[in-house]
């Protein structure tokens, strides 16, 4: 026989409503557990946050045991547009200096002769091939109002041809490789080069400027190339670079005795110039595409000698480097009207002037007057931090602990009667308000300084700037003692009492262990309830599922019974 799902078929009773109302009764004491666990769970949020808290104010504690803010030195300067400078540490002493830089180090130099490379090919190069300083773009260029057009696949040879083609004869143009120079010529005395809707920057690419205009005779004028056009080719090989020589084979350059070996057929001269920037040579060599010319400068200014030499393959003649260096010069300086002193760097430190502490710097030459005083903008800065972080923890246990009341409906803060958290508020209060045990000047509170608390409140606030702008700016040292002077001090008695709510296994951490374990035991609960409540529902469910199941074979047998008694009667 089928069991019965539906429930009042056979007895007309809704029995499935009841039984789900008996169940949502019977879960009525889940819900109360569960409002528990979110009460719980919400404390957790708020002892967390807490936590993040008091672990600024922590840290805004641990900020004052920094000595530098007790003993930073600020600088000034009585000409702030002149290029000498200055830095003092805290060990600096204060006072004013006069510096007077009566010369600037310079760095010990070599300048290779200029135009080392070789032509730039001949005319009949292809225009992309050509060793030139700028590389010759596509595009049309003007002579005489004509227009010439030029690709980098064409030969200079070609360039010249379209020349005389778009002058009509009158305007030709010739490379001279002997002298590396371009020189166009106009028969009929007119040269006008360039225009606006030029792209090609093939004339300026070739140095010829229409200022060098010349009288060639006959009615004709011609330009030529302002300076030899063929310039090293720093990517090639050094073989290959057009740098005179030719210079083949390996060979090595000995900069300031620091060897460093080349192949002159497979290096270019960019990896020759990098393998001897990247040595212990301490040098930097460079490549002058416009003068075409090459420079070694030391790296350290001063009056340092610098040796070169090469292997005798001629590499140092053919760049012009061979010659004598131009020796730096050392910085020279006195101070207060002393003695004339020299320095290798134009940055001095207390080792090449004696005054302790003090750093500086010259880019020109000039007197500069040195002002060393306190710097207590840090101190300041940080006292302001300390400030914040705590009247930010005590709003937050003001707010999470109070009870109000309002026509006779009570609210309480999460973390209301937290016996811990309350005490918290007022230690923290005695803490900022207590004296320091050991002082000997006037300083020994924080009202000292001017900072007391907000009336009414736990909070603090400076109320006396003028207090602490004077605190700030007499002996700091008074300060260092009150804040970082020991276990007693102000920021260290507070700091261990915080972190006896904060560290591991603290009573932050226990509270939240309590917390959730409280919160685990009633999951538990709340599941074995359930399998009972599921139990008894599924108890009741059977028990009426029977009742629907008789009810119906009672009527059944009702009917059946009708029927054999109408028959009886028939």
């Amino acid at each position: 026989m089928e069991r019965f799902q539906v429930a009042g078929i056979a007895s007309g009773f809704d029995w499935k409503t009841m039984v789900d109302q008996l169940i949502a009764i019977e879960r009525f004491p889940q819900n109360r557990m569960r409002d528990e666990q979110n009460e719980n769970k919400d404390k957790l949020s708020d002892l967390s946050t807490l936590e993040t808290k008091l672990g600024n104010l922590k840290t805004s504690l641990t900020d004052f045991q920094d000595s530098s803010i007790f003993n930073s030195k600020s600088v000034s300067l009585s000409q702030d547009t002149l290029g000498i400078t200055a830095t003092a540490g805290t060990s600096a002493g204060i006072g004013n200096y006069s510096v007077n830089v009566s010369q600037l180090a310079t760095a010990t130099r070599r300048i290779g002769t200029a135009d080392v490379g070789g032509n730039i090919g001949s005319a009949a190069t292809v225009i992309s091939n050509l060793r030139l300083a700028t590389d010759i773009t596509a595009g049309d260029f003007t002579i005489n109002g004509q227009t010439v057009t030029v690709a980098t696949t064409d030969t200079l040879q070609d360039v010249f041809d379209a020349i005389s083609t778009a002058t009509g004869g009158v305007v030709t143009a010739a490379y001279d490789g002997p002298t590396d120079k371009v020189t166009l010529t106009s028969s009929s005395g007119e040269l006008d080069l360039g225009g606006s809707a030029d792209d090609s920057n093939f004339l300026t690419a070739l140095k010829l400027d229409q200022l060098e205009v010349v009288d060639a005779g006959g009615g004709a004028t011609s330009v030529t190339s302002t300076k030899e056009l063929g310039v090293v080719d720093i990517n090639d090989s050094i073989a290959n670079s057009g740098i005179t020589g030719p210079i083949t084979g390996t060979g090595t350059l000995l900069v300031n005795g620091v060897a460093i070996d080349f192949d002159a057929d497979t290096d270019s001269m960019q990896t020759l110039m990098n393998r001897v920037n990247a040595s212990d040579a301490d040098v930097t060599m460079t490549y002058d595409s416009v003068a075409d010319q090459f420079r070694i400068n030391n790296n350290e200014t001063g009056a340092y000698e610098m040796a070169v030499t090469d292997s005798g393959n001629g590499l140092l003649a053919a760049l012009g480097l061979n010659g004598l260096a131009t020796v730096g010069n050392d910085l020279t300086f006195s101070i207060d009207g002393g003695a004339n002193q020299t320095a290798r760097s134009n940055t001095i430190t207390d080792a090449d002037h004696g005054i302790v502490g003090l750093s500086i710097t010259a880019t020109e030459t000039g007197t500069q007057t040195i002002s060393i005083g306190r710097d207590s903008s840090g101190l300041k800065e940080k006292i302001s931090k300390f400030i914040s972080s705590y009247n930010d923890v005590q709003d937050f246990i003001l707010e999470k602990t109070k009870i109000e009341v309002e026509d006779d409906v009570v609210t309480a803060g999460s973390l209301a009667g937290n016996r811990e958290i309350s005490s918290l508020d007022s230690n923290l209060r005695s803490f900022a308000f207590g004296a320091i045990a050991g002082m000997t000047g006037d300083i020994f509170r924080l009202e000292h300084m001017g900072i007391d608390f907000i009336s009414g409140t736990s909070k603090l606030e400076v109320k006396d700037s003028t207090d602490l702008d004077d605190a700030l700016a007499g002996d700091l040292s008074e300060l260092e003692t009150f804040f970082n002077g020991g276990a007693t001090s102000f920021s260290e008695r507070m700091e261990d009492y915080i972190t006896n709510f904060t560290d591991t296994d603290g009573i932050l951490d226990i509270q939240k262990e309590t917390l959730n374990s409280q919160n685990k035991r009633i999951d538990e609960q709340i599941a074995e309830m359930e399998r009972r409540i599921e139990f008894q529902k599924a108890a009741l469910e059977a028990s009426f599922i029977a009742m629907e199941e008789a009810q119906s074979n009672i009527s059944q047998q009702s009917t059946a019974l009708a029927g054999l008694l109408n028959g009886g009667f028939a």
